[in-house]
């Protein structure tokens, strides 16, 4: 995964240093319209895996490998089975209905590496009642591995109050104008 990531930041220091335009920040960027839809294909699969509560389902959409930052604890997960097991704990504590919304995705691909950043709104019940309704931010990377997307690094995440040190769930996106 390291290896990876010093691949990734040298593609990105290579164009700039080549004098190559630097593609956009705001808006992504991909190789080709067939390259972006393979990817948003790949979250879009997810996304449906995820809300019919399908935990082998979502698995066939991350290497084996997958290094993820999510808001449970621990502070990370390493592997397949870590991570599964994360998403079997979590269905329990959502044992009903999951709804959840990808907006504002923005796909950055060259070669066969890709990321994809947007906000995503969870809406469920949990085991004990409650009703969550949360936005948080994500970013997806995503290596083409025998011709297939797949996910080799989540990161999910919710802004904090640094003065009291509370997770702040109850944000929303900004309105576009």
């Amino acid at each position: 995964m390291k290896q990876f990531m010093i691949a990734l930041a040298m593609c990105t220091v290579c164009t700039f240093v080549s004098g190559q335009k630097q593609p956009s920040s705001i808006n992504g960027f991909a190789e080709s319209e067939k390259e972006k839809k393979a990817i948003l294909d790949t979250r879009e699969g997810w996304r449906k895996a995820f809300e019919s509560r399908s935990v082998e389902g979502m698995m066939q959409f991350y290497v084996h490998d997958i290094i993820s930052y999510d808001l449970m604890a621990p502070i990370q997960f390493e592997g397949e089975r870590m991570w599964r097991d994360n998403w079997i704990n979590f269905f329990k504590y959502f044992p009903k209905e999951i709804k959840i919304t990808l907006e504002d995705l923005t796909v950055f691909q060259s070669g066969d590496l890709a990321t994809i950043r947007g906000l995503t709104r969870l809406q469920a019940a949990t085991a004990d009642g409650r009703y969550v309704d949360m936005w948080t931010r994500e970013t997806n990377v995503l290596r083409k591995i025998n011709g297939t997307w797949l996910l080799v690094h989540d990161h999910v995440s919710v802004p904090m109050d640094f003065q009291n040190g509370m997770a702040l769930t109850n944000l929303k996106p900004i309105e576009k104008k």
